[in-house]
């Protein structure tokens, strides 16, 4: 008996033990994070957690955890190798979390560049995407773990997120949308899928027939679990006949006796529920949770390798746009005065915001980075200005409970809407609070009343501006006198992934030295779907912010300017309005800029930003979210001891109204049209050549002059056959450096309207002092094809074709043509 005649069997006897109504019940979590088990059977619970960057745990847990750099970050690399360590560690962490699921990689396409989660997202191509997913799934699976790719599919905006309708056509689907997923089952050969909010043309995901039994697994060969996003599950029947296993979170709310009932009435036949059970059995029985019950606890271990891992793919993420003069690497010996400017260099950003969110070990920013790295050097900070989208938290240095424990306040909870009763009493350090991991995401429960409780004690006097965001009801008091009410009255917000306020401000003069008693209540009724709160302070802002920072940068040898973003613009729950860096960023560029045209400017932020200050910049890094241990990894970049290795996995507009679904984003009446069809990223910049991008897909220097020599390709193959390409590189450097060979392949005279050229194949290489490498690569079939939607199939038609070797989609460096004939 094979293998796989065994797992059937041991199946099949499960499946035989089990009642209707306990196979329904493990088609819906039992909590947030877990299935329900059935011990008389020998079913356990499956445990699943977040997320593509980090292994979290429960949302709001207390559990640490490695912070790795972002999905577009870890594309930035163009790296398989890295991707399958990092996956390999992500295995590792998650099961330290005592979970045998981790949600990810996010392999949706950036269609634009004010999506909410593109910093969560590879690319906006899908063979880059997908590679990269094949890679990552296999280094997650190595370890006895389910990877989740998500989310299927076209799932690439947070407008109206639970309930738009992506409308495309079936060629650009297959082409563009579904070629990462396909990719990550037919060569990743993931366990799992996690189908998205969004219908497509009409269709819930979690309910389409066509693209899940249909395409997903009776095309594909899909043999794993379907799992819905948390609370996308809407329909009884129609999830159940259209292909979704698990229903998440529980308790269950569409499936459960709804679901019996409809088993009863003929709806959905028995097999169809068997069906569901068997993909879920086959997953467990893959994660081993089916020869030895899990250990479910969360731990913090913290494995010392994957710091170490940590910062190289962060270095090798981050992209070198400009390097005018060469000024970088620089000698840190060098530098006697540094100044350090901008309001991400102290706070910076590791990661965006939502369901990925994690609590790092540690974070290591950019101004304890370059502090620690220019050990010898006399550092002045500046911050410029401030960038926030909400007011920021309490300094920790100024507040203390309610008994005088520095740096947080008194939280008592009670299990109820009336604060009544006895509390449980912890010290709570965060400005925010979730309660999805009590309470459920979905589904109203029991009310829950929170009182936290502090001692405030301003380092300057005049009017502080206290603020309060909830999805709940909120109210802030000083001294016992309410200052900010979010509770009488709210309006509508997207925080909290649509189900919050709108930020409640109001001012308050304080005089330094003083001590406040600051309390906050918070309730989430018993009615309420997600219960959150939020809450912050601003203190009187000093004058002159940007002149202060200009004379800093005058005075300094070197200058490094931070700007950037953070997890309230770009998250989960809402896409951005614009591309403009928040606050006074482009004044503050301009104006050290002025005071030193050398300045090495270094951009955090996970998505496209407007730089109308680009052209003056000598110096540009861009470090995308990079993960924990950020600033030591750009010290690194930036002094030379790791190549900078980030070439951009998209096209940056130069402005909003370059992107190609501009006009007919984000839809209307429940509808997004794409209109743009196949010219998305690079494809619309081939073909609107009036609209260059800002900063090109594929781009990015190193500090090693590489250069392509020669191009070697079959001059005649038959149309169905592989080719093979070889190409020469040399690196003319006296030290190390890193290249990306992109191969883009474009149709000479193609029958049907196709891209211009589309990226078929790719390697990064490291190459010696000196070294000149004769590298490798292959392109299939599918390198040729477009889907034929008349025959259904993939078609790849006899006829001139060229092959573009580049630097980039823009620096394309050789080329030549081959000619294709019939079979």
């Amino acid at each position: 008996m094979t293998l796989k005649e065994q797992s059937q069997e041991r199946i099949a006897g499960i499946l035989a033990d089990l009642s209707l109504d306990e196979k329904i019940a493990l088609m819906s979590g039992e909590d947030m994070w877990s299935t329900i088990a059935i011990e008389h059977a020998g079913v356990p619970k499956l445990k699943l957690t977040d997320g593509p960057s980090g292994a979290r745990g429960a949302f709001a847990g207390e559990t640490r955890t490695t912070c790795f750099p972002v999905g577009v970050a870890m594309a930035a690399s163009w790296n398989v190798d890295l991707l399958h360590e990092i996956g390999v560690a992500l295995g590792k962490e998650t099961k330290i979390k005592g979970a045998q699921v981790l949600l990810g990689p996010t392999i949706n396409l950036q269609r634009t560049p004010i999506g909410g989660r593109n910093f969560e997202s590879y690319s906006e191509d899908p063979v880059l995407a997908g590679a990269l997913a094949v890679s990552f799934i296999g280094g997650v699976q190595s370890q006895g773990v389910g990877a989740c790719p998500k989310h299927y599919v076209a799932n690439d905006t947070e407008f109206e997120r639970h309930s738009i309708s992506s409308d495309l056509d079936n060629r650009t689907l297959r082409e563009l949308y579904l070629a990462p997923f396909e990719s990550a089952v037919k060569e990743g050969a993931a366990w799992s899928i996690m189908s998205a909010y969004n219908k497509i043309n009409g269709t819930f995901a979690s309910s389409h027939d066509e693209l899940v039994n249909g395409v997903l697994r009776a095309e594909w060969g899909f043999d794993g679990v379907v799992v819905s996003d948390w609370g996308a599950a809407l329909e009884t029947v129609a999830n159940a006949n259209g292909g979704l296993d698990l229903e998440m979170p529980g308790p269950p709310r569409i499936w459960g006796e709804q679901l019996r009932i409809a088993v009863e009435n003929g709806q959905v036949h028995p097999d169809v529920i068997d069906q569901h059970v068997r993909n879920l059995l086959l997953l467990m029985e893959r994660v081993g949770a089916l020869d030895e019950v899990p250990d479910y606890e969360e731990r913090s271990d913290e494995i010392p390798f994957h710091r170490e891992l940590t910062r190289r793919a962060a270095a090798e993420s981050m992209i070198l746009v400009k390097n005018e003069g060469n000024l970088l690497p620089l000698n840190p010996a060098s530098a006697q005065r540094v100044a350090i400017v901008g309001p991400n260099a102290k706070i910076s950003q590791i990661q965006g915001g939502g369901s990925s969110t994690v609590r790092p070990h540690h974070v290591v920013n950019i101004l304890e980075g370059l502090n620690n790295g220019f050990s010898n050097s006399e550092i002045t900070y500046e911050p410029g200005c401030l960038i926030h989208k909400y007011l920021p938290a309490f300094d920790a240095n100024l507040i203390a409970s309610a008994d005088g424990v520095p740096g947080g306040f008194t939280s008592e909870r009670y299990e109820n809407e009336s604060f009544s009763g006895e509390p449980s009493v912890t010290i709570e350090t965060s400005n925010r609070l979730f309660l999805f991991g009590a309470i459920g995401i979905v589904g109203p429960s029991e009310g829950v009343s929170i009182r936290l409780s502090g001692i405030f004690t301003p380092d300057r006097s005049g009017a502080h501006s206290f603020g309060i965001v909830s999805a709940g009801l909120a109210r802030l008091f000083i001294d016992k006198e309410e200052v900010v009410d979010n509770w009488a009255a709210q309006t509508p917000g997207d925080s909290f992934f649509g189900f919050g306020s709108a930020e409640k401000i109001a001012q308050a003069e304080l005089e330094a030295g003083r001590a406040y008693n600051i309390c906050i209540e918070f309730v989430r009724p018993s009615t309420g779907l997600v219960g959150g709160l939020r809450f912050g302070v601003l203190p009187p802002i000093p004058e002159g912010l940007i002149a202060r920072a200009a004379d800093v940068a005058r005075n300094a040898d070197i200058t490094v300017l931070v700007l950037g973003t953070n997890a309230d613009w770009e998250t989960e729950g809402n896409d951005r309005t614009d591309m403009k860096l928040p606050g006074d960023q482009n004044a503050l560029a301009e104006a050290i800029l002025d005071a030193d045209p050398n300045a090495i400017i270094v951009v955090n932020a996970g998505a496209p930003m407007e730089m109308p200050w680009l052209d003056r910049a000598k110096v540009l890094i861009w470090a995308w979210f990079p993960g924990q241990e950020f600033g030591n990894a750009l010290f690194d970049v930036i002094c030379g001891a790791s190549e900078p290795g980030g070439r951009s996995p998209i096209s940056f507009p130069k402005s909003l109204k370059d992107h190609p679904a501009f006009g007919h984003y984000p839809g209307i009446d429940g509808h997004m049209p794409y209109e743009e069809g196949l010219f998305i990223g690079y494809r619309h910049y081939d073909l609107e050549s009036s609209q260059a991008p800002l900063i090109p897909f594929g781009h990015g220097l190193g500090y090693a002059d590489i250069s392509h020599l020669s191009l070697v390709v079959d001059d005649e193959a038959q149309a169905g056959m592989p080719v093979k390409v070889r190409v020469e590189i040399k690196n003319n450097s006296a030290r190390s450096g890193a290249d990306v060979v992109q191969l883009y392949v474009h149709p000479v005279n193609p029958e049907v309207r196709r891209p211009f050229k589309e990226l078929k194949a790719f390697r990064k290489i490291v190459l010696g002092a000196n070294e000149a490498e004769m590298i490798d690569l292959e392109l299939a079939v599918r390198a040729f094809s477009y889907w034929d939607d008349g025959a259904k199939a993939w078609r790849c038609d006899p006829g001139e074709y060229e092959i573009l070797i580049g630097h980039s989609a823009e620096d394309i460096t050789l080329r030549t043509t081959i000619q294709l004939t019939a079979v």
